[in-house]
């Protein structure tokens, strides 16, 4: 190309005419592998070699002989302050790094960034002939990787999780967006929230009252292009902006004066997830060619985006949860406070009048009605202590407990609540040991509070422990009261430990001596304990025990005189009524299995009689036997005497191995479905799967309410379900239905039994008469009407049964008499 060239009209002149140095200088640049120009003389005559074509563009080959001036036109003012002082000699050589620079060599202005050094050619006598420049168009591609690489890190930095909602965390990113607007001149993003038209919730870049972005409220027309990105399962390339939103651009710094003409849309879909979320719009620089590069750049960008806002959302969606489950807390907490206070005036109106009719000696009761109003009595009071403890478990969830404190003797009142318990610690069959020190402490509590902490621990402690021994130790350590509470029970599990202070937790023991409570004991001495500024631990190894260890603060050593003790017999009542209802029937099976367990009602032991079956109640039952299965002592007494006093024979039983142990075919069991070991549905399953039990009646009685406990129980096989509590009158007239119904049926299938026995019989009779008929027709060639009257005939004339003729004629092939 340089050979063809008609130097002869260019400013440098014929080859053959040019100095030795212009020479030297094209063997150098032609020779150079890296990007080097060539400006010679005052013109400036520009000469490269093919590494500068990249750089050139479509400059090339016009390039070639032109003027440096003219080629590099568009950038002129930002080389000729350095092109002037290497050619007028203040400089030898320089250096840029990095420089911006807008080429026309593509076509449009291009932003790029040239690293460059100008060289002087001199003559021997140190004359400035022109300027080796050498150059690097490499950069380009870092400095603008660079700068999106800080973008996306900056999006990847942005916490969304604070934001007030997926809008504030669009523009959150936006904001980080509007920092690039090299790269991303404008943006927006409409969000769906749901409906099915997007909504524009973030934008920059867009001057003030243009057409573009575009809402529902300003343009519902041009909204169907960001609708159908939404949908779209690629991003959506929009050309010719300018031509159809002029004005609609507000540069604000050096590389985005010129508006762009294009942009992006991309939809956003949520994290990990299929769920479209809406669609971010993202304009493109007019200054830089829209290759594969920039695409995967504003791709990223929309992931980025789609993080941020799931992240919002998922943000947003628990903080509603939060609120939700927050109002639901505090809803519950006001429930149990009024229903506390609510029940509190009924169990009033239950407590006196009870109290006043078995308290008054001139009140005569008869025996049976006593016992009713000492279980009703015993029930109130433990509706009191469940009454009692949600209040307290309420104020300690607002943090409203607030011990009066006063000093006290502690080990005395210690000593008080363990004395209180001591008759239902032994009629469990159970050992109390006590410990207290001496010199007695005094410590400031609050005395009913104290009281509920060791009656609680104490009831604990009786409720699973079925052998052995309970012991209070009250002690004195570096100056800090130390109670524990230790027991042989059944221990509680490794995993359940350090749930069992938490409220309405419930440790799911089949050996305990009763299934009922309500999960709020240990969360209440909890409370209480805290709020004397005290801990509560447990340590436990099921099968051996455990041990309750209560510390309060140090104790100080002046403390004011502690007035007289007054014994915490109110609290007490309200524990012992609990107590009570754990025992054994008299005389029945205590809370202990049977290996053999899975023997059915009425399968008699080895060596067993039916001493054992004696029902309940004295004189001769005229309705039949019931079997009463249920853990709650006063609940189970009630239905022995309301079932006594009714006419039936009872056998009451705690649980279920004492049911399957117990010897008789009763006429009916009645099961309570919560047992503290095997419930009443498993003992339905065993009397239903095991033979000659399948057949007894079941009656449930339950304490949920509500459709699907009953079907669960009728599609276990159940005759019969009563919900608690329930009237008297109901359930002796169902208790009668069942068992009369059973009855019925046992009559009905034993009649039907005795009928096909007489018809299998007749149809036998009938097929030999049948058969003697056929042997007489074939032996004297005459009808069946014939034979059968000579069969009848012999009958007669023989005194005999026709159904004897007929078996003669069968084995000797003649009529009897010929």
């Amino acid at each position: 190309m340089l050979r063809d060239t008609d130097w002869a009209n260019n400013p440098l002149g014929p080859v053959e005419q040019w100095p030795a140095e212009l020479l030297a200088a094209v063997r150098t640049v032609l020779n150079s592998r890296l990007p080097v120009l060539l400006f010679w003389g005052p013109e400036l005559i520009q000469l490269y070699n093919d590494a500068c074509l990249a750089n050139l563009g479509d400059k090339h080959p016009a390039a070639v002989g032109q003027s440096a001036r003219e080629c590099w036109r568009e950038v002129w003012d930002d080389l000729r302050p350095a092109v002037e002082e290497i050619m007028q000699g203040r400089e030898t050589a320089l250096r840029f790094d990095e420089q911006l620079l807008f080429f026309a060599r593509a076509g449009y202005l291009e932003e790029t960034y040239q690293t460059y050094s100008f060289s002087a050619i001199t003559d021997g006598g140190g004359s400035v002939l022109g300027i080796f420049v050498h150059n690097n168009d490499a950069v380009t591609a870092k400095v603008i990787g660079a700068r999106r690489l800080r973008t996306l890190r900056r999006l990847g930095s942005v916490s969304t999780a604070g934001a007030g909602g997926a809008a504030d965390a669009c523009r959150m990113i936006l904001d980080v967006l509007a920092g690039n607007r090299a790269d991303v001149p404008f943006g927006s993003i409409y969000l769906l929230d749901g409906a099915a038209e997007p909504r524009l919730v973030a934008a920059f870049g867009f001057r003030a009252g243009a057409s573009l972005p575009p809402s529902l409220g300003t343009d519902p027309v041009a909204i169907s292009r960001v609708r159908r990105a939404a949908t779209a399962d690629e991003p959506l390339l929009v050309t010719g902006l300018r031509e159809q939103f002029p004005g609609f651009y507000q540069p604000c710094g050096e590389l985005d004066q010129t508006e762009p003409d294009e942009s992006m849309m991309l939809p956003l879909i949520e994290h990990g997830r299929s769920r479209r979320l809406g669609v971010l719009v993202l304009g493109i620089n007019p200054h830089r060619p829209f290759d594969a590069d920039y695409r995967a750049f504003l791709q990223l960008v929309a992931d980025q985006v789609s993080i941020a806002v799931t992240d919002a959302l998922a943000f947003q969606e628990e903080h509603s949860r939060a609120e939700a489950l927050t109002d639901l807390d505090a809803a519950k907490t006001r429930f149990f406070q009024n229903i506390s206070h609510e029940l509190r005036t009924p169990l009033t109106l239950l407590l006196a009048p009870l109290g006043q009719v078995l308290d008054d000696p001139a009140v005569s009761l008869p025996a049976g009605y006593r016992q009713d109003l000492l279980a009703a009595r015993r029930a109130a009071l433990r509706l009191q202590r469940l009454v009692d403890g949600l209040l307290e478990v309420t104020r300690g969830e607002t943090n409203r407990l607030q011990p009066a404190i006063e000093t006290t003797d502690l080990a005395a009142l210690t000593a008080d609540c363990a004395s209180m318990f001591r008759s239902a610690v032994e009629a469990a069959g159970l050992t109390l040991v006590v410990e207290l020190p001496d010199p007695a402490p005094q410590v400031p509590v609050d005395r009913q509070m104290w009281a509920h902490i060791v009656l609680n621990l104490l009831s604990n402690a009786v409720k699973f422990t079925l052998s052995g021994v309970i012991t209070v130790r009250l002690a004195l350590i570096e100056e800090s009261p130390v109670l524990q509470v230790s027991d042989t029970g059944i221990g509680i599990p490794e995993e359940q430990q350090p749930l069992i202070f938490h409220r309405f937790h419930r440790v799911t023991q089949p050996s305990a001596r009763t299934g009922e409570g309500a999960g709020i004991g240990l969360s209440l001495v909890a409370d209480l304990v805290h709020a004397h500024g005290g801990t509560v631990r447990v340590d436990s190894v099921p099968g051996a025990g455990s041990t309750f260890t209560v510390t309060l603060p140090p104790v100080q050593a002046e403390q004011s005189p502690a007035r007289p003790l007054e014994p915490p017999s109110e609290v007490a009542a309200m524990f012992l009524a609990d107590a009570a209802q754990w025992q054994p029937p008299a005389g029945g099976d205590p809370a202990g299995g049977d290996p053999a367990g899975s023997r059915p009602p009425g399968a008699q032991p080895a060596g067993s009689g039916q001493a054992g079956a004696q029902p309940a109640g004295s004189g001769q039952a005229r309705n039949g036997h019931i079997l009463v299965v249920d853990d709650n002592a006063d609940l189970r007494d009630y239905l022995v005497r309301l079932l006594t006093r009714d006419g039936w024979a009872v056998t009451p039983v705690a649980t279920v191995d004492a049911a399957l142990r117990h010897p008789g075919i009763p006429d009916l069991v009645l099961a309570d479905v919560m047992l503290p070991e095997t419930g009443g549905l498993e003992l339905l399953r065993m009397i239903r799967s095991m033979p000659g039990s399948e057949d007894i009646p079941v009656m449930l009685l339950t304490a949920r309410a509500g459709p699907e406990s009953i079907v669960e129980g009728l599609e276990l096989g159940a005759n019969d379900y009563l919900v608690k509590p329930f009237e008297p009158v109901e359930l002796l007239a169902r208790v009668r239905a069942t068992v009369e119904l059973h009855r019925r049926r046992e009559s009905s299938l034993t009649t039907a039994e005795d009928r096909a026995t007489n018809l299998e019989a007749a149809l036998g009779t009938s097929r030999n008469i049948g058969t003697a008929v056929g042997i007489l027709m074939a032996q004297r060639k005459v009808p069946s009407d014939r034979a059968f009257d000579a069969l009848a005939a012999a009958s007669q004339a023989s005194q005999r049964k026709l159904r004897e003729v007929a078996d003669e004629v069968i084995l000797t092939g003649t009529l009897p008499g010929g």
